[in-house]
């Protein structure tokens, strides 16, 4: 059955759908400097950049929070900004003299392009559902890790041709693309008391992953073993991280969530810490290499949880990514930080790093601590439905006050929706917890049935409207789910497509009818 399953999701895919990992693949991968002489001006550029990124997504949360909407001009805009930081980084470390300017500019540029990227993506994912963002995002960061091992054995040039032109058109194109699918929907204004909500239920997954990512930041500064070796273990450990993703959303009939992971990771990261005092400092690349996997693990399940809490909440993608996100980007640029610091303050002591590696993982611990304590476990849960099926499919999340926050019909979106064909889920296996695709009937999915005297009913009712361009079977079976009061995420988990799917059909049903909302269609055919 998963087999099968994998299979049909293979075939079911966009390759547009997983177009950010040319974006991954240009940040990742291409710019990068491998001198040693210009060390000092990668970490300004580096530094810069996430700085800027921070900003960038904080700055977008506040102008965007009444809306959640992007335009192709917006993506065109960030692939342009990719291509001219990618441009200025080659200049200034390989081409010409070095000049810090040039590289703090070119941080500028690539970090306002980062964070463009990171929300107008995100934003899709939310679109999407449950069902896809969960195979989305760990097949778009395999994807970027086959690209970065391309580019990283291309001789200067090439890598230059792909970083400026190639990588960020792609980016772009993918993106544009995308962004054409998303059907407009309803969202809930983001009030304190919403926002307080997204605190109290991704508070400590953020944080988990934030401790994370801070100590494999400051530990890598102490990982003498080479920039190319630093490099295929970072490769290595992010296509660890993927493939484990990867195979738990595909065959995992439950999955992971953040804190669930955090605590099986603990005690492994904790027994590895003490490989470099027991065998010597060559163990710090193996150190680092599992730090990276375990926060690239931690680091997509928090990016497809984001998204799937905000479709489910009905929230701006924007906010509740930047609340999640921008924390732990912190995180990262205060672990280069202390990292620096460290490296600058003293003359490179094995007995220091040991004892850095010590307060390390009492800091770890406490993390753990405070990730058990309290309400952990029922919040965990409660995020792990988020971005893991249950028996029934996905299940639904409520928000802070209570109450249902699934999403209804909402605006009949503009003229001019698709459908996606295969991608949009024709011919998918029943009870897939991907969500990809769908059966060829409602009657083959499994938890989903309609009453026979119900369908008929509908039917005789379409005759009688005689209507100029009749319902196609797909459209007969989302009005069926609407006339029984049927949300959009609960028609795309029953349906198994994705909820902008169920938007276009339902404003292709609405224009057919001539209807605007869901009780008028109910009161012309309930």
């Amino acid at each position: 059955m998963s087999i099968q399953r994998a299979k049909l999701l293979v075939s079911g895919l966009r390759w547009h759908h997983l177009g950010f990992a040319f974006f991954w693949a240009t940040t990742f991968a291409a710019l990068t400097s491998s001198s040693e002489e210009l060390v000092g001006g990668y970490e300004s550029y580096s530094f810069c950049k996430q700085v800027v990124v921070v900003l960038t997504l904080v700055i977008a949360a506040y102008l965007l929070r009444a809306r959640d909407s992007y335009t192709q001009r917006h993506a065109i805009m960030a692939g342009v900004l990719l291509a001219t930081g990618s441009l200025l980084f080659y200049l200034a470390f390989f081409f010409g003299e070095y000049s810090l300017e040039a590289v703090l500019v070119a941080g500028v540029l690539v970090g306002c392009s980062s964070g463009g990227f990171f929300v107008m993506w995100q934003s899709f994912y939310a679109s999407e559902g449950a069902s896809r963002t969960a195979i989305y995002i760990p097949l778009s960061a395999a994807c970027s890790v086959v690209l970065c091992l391309i580019v990283s054995v291309l001789p200067v040039i090439w890598s230059v041709v792909c970083s400026v032109i190639v990588l960020p058109a792609l980016a772009t194109y993918c993106l544009c693309r995308s962004l054409e699918e998303i059907e407009p929907y309803e969202i809930i204004p983001c009030t304190s008391q919403e926002l307080s909500a997204v605190f109290r239920d991704l508070g400590k997954p953020v944080f988990c992953v934030s401790a994370l990512g801070f100590v494999w930041k400051l530990v890598g500064y102490f990982d003498h073993s080479g920039e190319s070796q630093s490099f295929l273990i970072l490769m290595a450990g992010m296509a660890c991280a993927t493939l484990i993703v990867t195979l738990i959303e595909l065959f995992s009939e439950r999955g992971f969530d953040v804190l669930a992971f955090y605590r099986i990771l603990f005690p492994i990261v904790t027994g590895v810490f003490l490989l470099p005092t027991l065998f010597g400092e060559g163990w710090f690349s193996v150190l680092s290499g599992l730090l990276m996997f375990g926060f690239e693990v931690l680091n997509l399940l928090l990016l497809m949880t984001c998204a799937v809490y905000a479709s489910r909440n009905s929230l701006n993608s924007t906010v509740v990514y930047a609340l999640c996100v921008a924390p732990t980007l912190c995180a990262l640029v205060g672990g280069d930080v202390f990292g620096v610091v460290l490296n600058h303050a003293n003359v490179y002591d094995f007995a220091f790093a040991v004892d850095v590696m010590f307060v390390c993982i009492y800091g770890l611990s406490v993390v753990m601590f405070f990730a058990s304590v309290g309400r952990s476990r029922r919040k965990a849960s409660r995020i792990a439905a988020h971005v893991v099926p249950d028996a029934e499919g996905f299940s639904a999340v409520k928000d802070s006050v209570g109450k249902q926050a699934e999403r209804s019909a909402g605006p009949v979106p503009s003229e001019g929706s698709h459908e996606r064909g295969v991608s949009s889920g024709e011919g998918a296996l029943p009870g897939s917890p991907s969500g990809f695709g769908a059966p060829a009937s409602m009657a083959q999915a499994p938890g989903f049935s309609v009453a026979a005297g119900a369908s008929l009913s509908l039917e005789k009712r379409l005759a009688e409207l005689e209507l100029v361009e009749q319902l196609s079977q797909r459209e007969r079976e989302v009005t069926e789910l609407l006339l029984h009061g049927n949300t959009v995420p609960a028609i795309a988990r029953k349906l198994f497509i994705s909820e902008n799917t169920v938007r276009g059909h339902t404003k292709n049903i609405y224009r057919k009818l001539g209807v605007h909302s869901k009780q008028e269609l109910i009161d012309l055919l309930g």
